[in-house]
C-alpha cells in the first residue's frame, strides 16, 4: 500500500509539472512581444520585419530564426560579424538589450511567429539556459 501511495504521488507531481509546462500562453506572449519589438527592434528591422537590404537582415520569413539560443544571445548580448540570412550576407553590429527573461521570451516568440514565421515557444525559464548554450556561427557584440 505504501508503494502504491508513493507511485500515485509521483504520478500527480509529474502531471502537475506537465500541465504547468503546457499552460504557457503563446498568444499572450506574442502580443506582449509585439510591444517589446516596437520599443527595441522595429527601428532597424522595420514594422513588418522586412529589414533594410544589405544593412539590417529581415526577420519576416527568415531562415535565421530557427536557433532559439542564438536569438536569445543576439537579443541580450548583441551580435557582430558575418551572418547569412535568406541567402544574403550581412556584416554589421547589433548591441544587446537589457531585458527581463519574460521580455526576451515574448519578443523571440513574437518574431518567430509573425510575418509568415512559425516557431515553437520559448518560455522565460528557457532564456538563461539558452544564453549559456554553445551556438555555432555567433559572435557577441
Amino acid at each position: 500500500m505504501n508503494r502504491n501511495l508513493k507511485l500515485m504521488l509521483v504520478g500527480f507531481a509529474v502531471l502537475a509539472l506537465f500541465s504547468f509546462y503546457q499552460a504557457f500562453d503563446l498568444k499572450a506572449s506574442v502580443e506582449r512581444g509585439k510591444t517589446v519589438y516596437g520599443a527595441y527592434c522595429m527601428s532597424c528591422h522595420m514594422a513588418e520585419g522586412e529589414g533594410l537590404a544589405g544593412v539590417f537582415p529581415p526577420l519576416a520569413k527568415s531562415d535565421y530564426l530557427k536557433d532559439r539560443s542564438r536569438l536569445v544571445k543576439i537579443v541580450l548580448l548583441g551580435a557582430r560579424g558575418p551572418m547569412k540570412v535568406n541567402g544574403v550576407d550581412y556584416s554589421g553590429e547589433k548591441a544587446g538589450f537589457s531585458l527581463t527573461d519574460q521580455e526576451v521570451s515574448d519578443v523571440v516568440n513574437y518574431v518567430r511567429n509573425a510575418w509568415g514565421n512559425k516557431g515553437e515557444p520559448l518560455r522565460p525559464a528557457e532564456v538563461q539556459p539558452a544564453l549559456k548554450a554553445s551556438v555555432k556561427d555567433y559572435q557577441p557584440y
